[in-house]
C-alpha cells in the first residue's frame, strides 16, 4: 500500500489460497499483491511467484497515477530485498478479474494449431 506521503508500506500478509485470492485483495483502491502459485510442470512440482496489481476504476485519479508509476519500483525492491524472483504480471482493473482460471491460463503452454490458408473462391458467373 501507498500511503499519503507516498511511501510504501505493507498492507498485509494472508495464507491464502487460489480460489480466494480475489477475495483477499482490496476492491476499493489500488493494490499491489503478490501470490505464491504452486502447480505442476513436467510432473515436478513449482512454485511460482505472481505480481498483482489491481487498481479499480473506482479509484481516485491521483492514486492510480501514483501507483501506475511505482509499478516497477515495488517489483524491484521486492526481487531485491526478499528474494522474489516475479515469474508473471498481472495488471486488472478489478479484483473479481484475478480468477483461478486466469492464473491457470498464464502457466499452460499454449498449442497452437496450425491452419492452412484457405484460398478463396473463384467469382462465379452471374
Amino acid at each position: 500500500k501507498i500511503d499519503q506521503s507516498e511511501n510504501i508500506a505493507l498492507a498485509d500478509v494472508q495464507d491464502t489460497g487460489i480460489q480466494d485470492l480475489s477475495s483477499a485483495i482490496s476492491d476499493s483502491e489500488p493494490r499491489y499483491s503478490f501470490f505464491r502459485y504452486r502447480h505442476e510442470v513436467d510432473g515436478q512440482q513449482k512454485d511460482s511467484v505472481i505480481f498483482i496489481y489491481t487498481c479499480p476504476s473506482g479509484s481516485k485519479v491521483k492514486e492510480r497515477m501514483i501507483y501506475a508509476s511505482f509499478k516497477k519500483v515495488v517489483m524491484d525492491t521486492a526481487s531485491a530485498e526478499a528474494g522474489f524472483e516475479v515469474a508473471k504480471k498481472i495488471e486488472a482493473s478489478s479484483p473479481l478479474e484475478v480468477t483461478p482460471e486466469m492464473i491457470e491460463e498464464e502457466f499452460q503452454p499454449r498449442v497452437e494449431q496450425k491452419q492452412g490458408f484457405a484460398r478463396p473462391k473463384r467469382p462465379g458467373k452471374r
